[in-house]
């Protein structure tokens, strides 16, 4: 394992250790604890079971909306049981999680790496427009003063202009190289239709984390606006998906407690963000052994096996 590799591999724990540090630096640590309760508990559970059934269901309809080309007894079944051996990675390492899913789907859909790939990309970017528009929406109900909408408003015009850039018959001069590439596949030959419905399974999808954490913050008794939520959960989702921390543990409560500041006490809101970040990697990590185990084990060996080859070459 070279340097570079090792780096990568332990600087998320690094990153996310030394934010926690920093949050209970400044903050009651025997408050947060006090906070939690059997109420708690049983608020999360519930959701926990609601939201694995749900966010499941729909990255599972997700895969076979827009993949095209798939082997005939490629199903739900397995397209479930891919997904969650990429989170049982993507606990680990974002790019864990999305060498996992690509390899998984080549393997077991029989598409090509760069069809793989390219299925990865678009349910990625889809995520990060949804995420920006639902925050967008939010902040203009509250009247809040975030410059989410001028991000929205230019990540919406890049993807639409490449995707016009990417479906027009035109010659592009240069820029014809760029449109061939195989990693932009399906941005190229999925039907509007299908993207469509694609965008607003992913909606679903974020809503559904909303809804997951309007019932925690019902669970330890914090009176918010529903709209604040919105707002709040999809900035968090934003800072955690970067790929600097450990399932954005660390880096995610440092936003949580800054985007509900004034919501409620900090350690009240460390602890509402905690438990909602264990509950998440709780769950998909029992996902992953549950269901997908030998999968994680064949994504890991092909891994290390291309690292080798990339290494020696």
């Amino acid at each position: 394992m070279t340097a570079r590799v090792l780096m990568q591999r332990v600087l998320p724990f690094v990153v996310s250790a030394l934010a926690l540090a920093a949050l209970f630096a400044g903050i009651d640590a025997g408050a947060v604890v006090a906070t939690l309760s059997w109420r708690v508990a049983g608020f999360m559970v519930v959701g926990m079971i609601g939201y694995g059934a749900v966010t499941l269901s729909l990255e599972v309809a997700s895969v076979l909306r827009i993949i095209d080309g798939a082997r005939p007894e490629f199903g739900a079944a397995d397209a479930a049981r891919i997904r969650c051996a990429s989170y049982l990675l993507g606990t680990l390492h974002y790019a864990l999680g999305v060498g996992a899913m690509t390899l998984l789907l080549r393997r077991r859909a029989g598409v090509s790496i760069s069809d793989a790939a390219s299925v990865v990309l678009l349910i990625s970017s889809t995520d990060i427009l949804v995420v920006l528009g639902l925050a967008a929406i939010g902040s203009g109900v509250l009247g809040m003063d975030i410059p989410v909408f001028g991000v929205f408003a230019l990540a919406g015009a890049g993807f639409v202009g490449g995707l016009a850039l990417l479906r027009t018959p035109r010659s592009l001069g240069p820029l014809d190289r760029v449109r061939e590439l195989a990693f932009c596949a399906a941005l190229r030959v999925v039907p509007i239709g299908r993207l469509a419905q694609l965008f607003a399974l992913r909606a679903v999808f974020s809503c559904s984390l909303i809804g997951f954490s309007m019932l925690a913050f019902v669970g330890f008794e914090v009176d918010v606006d529903p709209w604040h939520v919105v707002v709040g959960m999809m900035l968090v989702a934003a800072v955690s998906a970067l790929p600097i921390a450990v399932a954005g543990l660390g880096t995610g409560q440092a936003a949580f407690v800054g985007v509900f500041q004034g919501v409620a006490d900090d350690e009240t809101l460390l602890a509402v963000s905690l438990t909602l970040s264990a509950g998440m990697i709780l769950l998909r990590v029992g996902m992953g052994l549950i269901f997908a185990r030998e999968l994680t084990r064949e994504a890991v060996a092909e891994q290390r096996d291309a690292a080798l080859a990339g290494a020696e070459s």
